[in-house]
């Protein structure tokens, strides 16, 4: 008996206990999806940061427009992806980058209600006005002058200077529904504790209606009726929550999962063996890698710069790419993509003996003997955290060798991933700075090298109380590196843009508080039994649209 026979017959075993001969009929023909997810979120988007929360909104929450599998643009909500070419794109005689967005006639949320462009500026007033909101805002705050509503259907935004990046940082969005959230927002000023974000109440526009969320089990999304775009193939899907990298494997082997996803290279020969099971890759944006805490609470240690870098001299990371993920994997130099690094970026190689060296000129020895150095008798032992996913915890447990090697301390912290990324205002690990060393991942834009740096890496970003937005937990703060990154964001000439962000590069470089561990593709593993493979392989490529076509999977024929 196959995976999926053993599961249907699993379902209608259970059905004709609980149910009539008819209805178990009716659920045993209903087409039913189930994804492994490896991350529960801690809200939902955009109140949670988390890729895993962005990723959920593929089913539930569609926006303006969005990128395939070829990294190509093409329109969700809007009649046309604005471009000089369509007119809907102009340059102002100031300069100034002014686009146009036309919605599509007749789109309605899944409560039925009319979308129109008071919903867009009503998203518009929510990212303008930190306030009302706890979520990442990028630059547009920053580089966005005004937002005009011309009618129900049509909306103008317009930069404070040349944009060339309007279709892919700083866009206006459209997916949170101004009728659900504007009577809280008016009688209570904030929007962070509203049900919506916890699963209660969700409206939304995309193939699925947001159904049911089961903390620490699932979450499921069932056909939406009103969804004006290809109707959906499966009537529900479910995102069954697996933390563990074995279990996960384990579970799509078994047949409880239909799909598993972003596993780590190191696992894909192992998905690849399961019977019935097609694996295949698309290029990645995450690259894991050791961030510092150097500004933000962290070891009084990690804010000298000669100590970040004696850290990262005394770990192979060429070696740890090739034993624990796999032959040719690359360390990369930068969180930007390779195809905007200058020509002369640098590496820290392995060099233990340079490592002890740079330790012992900043004052960090070995006082006592006991094979840990310190200084004005502060330990060098350093919090090291990580998600509960194997292959960076076994990084962390090679890597804590390593140090030790030099003297270099550290307590092995792996948590939860809804632990570690929560925002500030709920005591997330990383925005409160309550660690020293993290392995994780980031994604990086692969559009352009605008970081879009204000919540990241700009020093406004730090978080704090009064500044709860903010996610650079690490504390890099560099005036001139701000700078340059709004520089590159609004400079059209392509030479003078390239000059701006290779300084931008070096000087994110030089904070040294990123260090890059390996690359990795995003992997799927599909049970070939339940889902044709053939039309599951336009997907996303960006952290957040990996199921951006999940209407166009077909059952297995």
């Amino acid at each position: 008996m196959n995976r999926k026979w053993a599961r249907l017959t699993g379902l209608l075993l259970a059905a004709s206990l609980m149910l009539t001969l008819f209805v178990g009929v009716a659920q045993a023909q209903e087409q039913v999806l189930v994804i492994g997810w490896e991350q529960e979120p801690s809200q939902l988007s955009p109140r949670s940061d988390m890729a895993f929360a962005a990723l959920a909104t593929n089913f539930y929450a569609r926006d303006v427009w969005d990128w395939d599998v070829n990294r190509e643009i093409f329109p969700v909500m809007v009649e046309q992806v604005p471009t000089v070419g369509n007119g809907l794109v102009k340059t102002l005689d100031n300069g100034n980058t002014q686009v146009t967005y036309k919605l599509k006639a007749g789109l309605k949320w899944s409560d039925g209600q009319p979308i129109t462009t008071a919903d867009c500026e009503f998203n518009h007033f929510l990212r303008t006005n930190p306030g009302t909101l706890t979520y990442q805002r990028g630059t547009y705050p920053e580089v966005v002058e005004s937002f005009e509503v011309v009618d129900d259907l049509t909306f103008v935004l317009t930069y404070n200077s040349p944009f060339p990046d309007y279709q892919s940082n700083a866009v206006a969005s459209c997916s949170l529904p101004k009728h659900v959230f504007a009577d809280t927002l008016a009688a209570e000023g904030n929007l962070d504790n509203h049900p919506y974000f916890s699963g209660q109440g969700v409206v939304g526009y995309g193939p699925y209606v947001f159904d049911q969320w089961v903390i620490g089990s699932q979450m499921s999304f069932v056909k939406n009726p009103l969804w004006d775009g290809q109707e959906p193939a499966f009537d529900r899907i479910i995102l069954r929550f697996i933390t563990d990298s074995a279990q996960m494997r384990n579970a799509l082997q078994a047949g409880e999962i239909d799909v598993a996803f972003n596993f780590s290279d190191d696992q894909v020969d192992a998905y690849a063996a399961i019977p019935g099971v097609e694996v295949f890759g698309t290029p990645g944006v995450f690259g894991d890698a050791i961030w510092m805490n150097i500004g933000n609470g962290g070891h009084p240690a990690l804010t000298d710069v000669n100590v970040r870098k004696a850290i990262i001299h005394g770990i192979d990371r060429a070696s740890l790419a090739e034993d624990l993920v796999g032959p040719g994997t690359a360390v990369p130099k930068s969180w930007y993509p390779e195809q905007f690094w200058p020509e002369d970026l640098p590496r820290l190689e392995y060099d233990p003996e340079l490592a002890k060296k740079l330790l012992d000129e900043a004052g960090w020895v070995d006082s006592n003997g006991n094979g840990t150095r310190d200084k004005d008798g502060v330990e060098l032992v350093l919090r090291f955290f990580t998600t509960t996913r194997q292959l960076r915890m076994d990084y962390q447990v090679v890597i804590q060798e390593y140090l030790n090697e030099i003297g270099v301390g550290t307590q092995l912290l792996p948590v939860p991933a809804n632990i570690l990324f929560a925002d500030f205002v709920d005591r997330g690990i990383l925005d409160t700075g309550d660690f020293d060393l993290a392995i994780f991942a980031l994604s990086a834009n692969p559009l352009s090298p605008f970081a879009d740096a204000p919540d990241w890496f700009g020093c406004d970003g730090i978080p704090t109380a009064e500044n709860p937005n903010g996610n650079n937990g690490w504390g890099f703060c560099d005036p001139r590196y701000d700078e340059l990154d709004l520089l590159v964001g609004k400079t059209v000439d392509e030479v003078q843009r390239k000059q701006y962000s290779d300084e931008a590069i070096k000087r994110f470089f030089e904070g040294q508080f990123w260090h890059g561990l390996y690359l990795r593709q995003t992997w799927y593993a599909i049970d070939t039994t339940t889902v044709d493979p053939a039309t599951a392989k336009d997907v996303g490529t960006l952290s957040s649209n990996y199921f951006n076509k999940i209407e166009f999977w077909q059952p297995a024929k």
